[in-house]
């Protein structure tokens, strides 16, 4: 099983995780509970965790969430902030799903269509697809909420 490729590709969603995990310890909870880019930053970040889950979980269920599935896909405004320890613990469980996946997946997987997925965004879906969107998509609402941070003069996690 070569997995050299399967490596390199995972170091990015590695940062991208420890960033995030940093920045649920770094933000103060008056700005945890502020729109930022249009939705709550802890919106945000529970929407970023939740999508790990949808990219990895396969045929199995997604995970048990701390909010309902249109606010965790930012179809809707929370109205009940989630806490950081409630995310936490999501992000426990998620974290170990998206492991278990990277923890399977070799090279010669890279190409390979996932059906699931190709339905559901009715695109053309690769592991390698996932592979990248696992840091890409992290990063991108991490962004958005650091810019939070920054605005109230505090120190980003980037």
């Amino acid at each position: 099983m070569s997995r050299t490729l399967t490596t390199a590709a995972a170091v990015p969603f590695a940062h991208a995780w420890s960033l995030l995990e940093a920045y649920v310890d770094a933000c103060p909870e008056a700005i945890w509970e502020e729109k930022n880019g249009g939705w709550p930053v802890w919106q945000q970040m529970l929407h970023a965790v939740t999508v790990l889950d949808f990219f990895t979980c396969g045929e199995q269920p997604l995970l048990p969430a701390p909010a309902p599935q249109d606010v965790l896909m930012l179809s809707v405004q929370g109205t009940e902030m989630v806490d950081k320890d409630a995310l936490r613990a999501y992000m426990a469980a998620v974290k170990s799903r998206v492991d278990a996946w990277l923890a399977a997946l070799d090279d010669a997987a890279l190409p390979v269509k996932d059906a699931r997925l190709s339905a559901v965004l009715g695109f053309e879906v690769s592991a390698m697809w996932v592979l990248v969107m696992l840091a890409s998509h992290t990063q991108y609402h991490l962004g958005s909420c650091d810019a939070a941070l920054r605005d109230h003069d505090l120190p980003g996690v980037f």
